[in-house]
This record gives structure tokens, sequence and C-alpha cells, in this order.
């Protein structure tokens, strides 16, 4: 991304951007997203699985203490507000725990034939503190949930379902 990490986004109303998917094994699909103000970026897991969003705070300790590629530190970003509110999930292949945090969210690239990204305003996800055998500093530091919203905890809206509400598609 050029400059200061910004690009051109939601220019009155929803807009054609690409989201460029890595495939992983024929076992699922990473995309490049930004969180906070300015972005951090992170390689989010698009996971039709489950409904929340989770994203790996830079504090955690990684297994074998392998370094982490991309994190988010919630303390760099004039936009994030922390909650009271807990975040806990158990997947088949590990758990992550941590507390849920606002910030903004941007989905699509800065590069190739894209108009911009969208811009998602005061996303509600899972910011991981703790977590067991998910992320492993290889492949990638978020999971955005697709799921239905019906699923989701308590005053949580997914990625897709706030862009709607957002008027973004």
């Amino acid at each position: 991304m050029a400059g200061n990490g910004h690009c051109p986004s939601n220019h009155k109303g929803p807009q054609k951007v690409k989201v460029f998917q890595e495939n992983l094994e024929d076992n699922a699909y990473i995309s490049d997203i930004y969180v906070g103000n300015p972005p951090q970026k992170l390689r989010a897991l698009f996971d039709t699985g489950s409904t929340n969003t989770w994203v790996l705070n830079h504090k955690v300790q990684l297994p074998g203490n392998a370094e982490k590629e991309f994190s988010y530190d919630d303390s760099t970003s004039c936009t994030a507000k922390k909650t009271n509110q807990r975040a806990m999930i158990q997947f088949g292949s590990g758990a992550l725990a941590g507390h849920f945090v606002t910030d903004d969210m941007r989905i699509g690239s800065c590069e190739g034939q894209s108009s911009g990204q969208i811009h998602i305003k005061a996303q509600k996800f899972g910011n991981v503190e703790k977590q067991s055998t998910i992320f492993t500093g290889k492949n990638f530091e978020a999971i955005i949930g697709m799921a239905y919203p019906a699923l989701a905890e308590k005053g949580v809206l997914p990625v897709f379902d706030e862009m709607m509400k957002q008027s973004l598609l």
C-alpha cells in the first residue's frame, strides 16, 4: 500500500473492489485485511463454519516462540475501543480467548484494478489475548466468521452483515 497505508474507500456508497484470495492446499482461503487507524495489515482466513471475527493481538506468544509476521496492536489505533465483554471459542483445532474490541476494518486491495477498499467502521471482533494451536505465525493472523448472525456472540454482528448494515454492499 502506498503512502501512510490508506487508499480510497467507500466513495459514495458501494463500489467494486477486488479481494485476492490465497488458496492453502484446497483447505482454506486467506486474504489481506487492514484493522485500525492507521491500518494494520493482517492475513485473514474466511471461515464459513464460524460467526465471530478474531484478530491476533501483538502480545500473544506463539507456540515454540514462533515469530508473528503480522499482528494487531489496539493501543496504536486511534479508533480502537475495548469492551468488558469476554471472548472465547473452542475450535476442533484449538482455542481462542480475549475480549471484544471495536475498530475499523478494511477489506480489499489498493493494487491492480481495484478502486479501493471496503471500509467497515467500528466492527466488533475478538481481540485474541490467549490461544492454543490456531495461530502459528505462518499462514494467517485473523479469522473472519461468515456464518449466520444468530450464531454470533451477544452484541456481535458478523463482518458481512455489518457491511450490509452500513450499506457497503
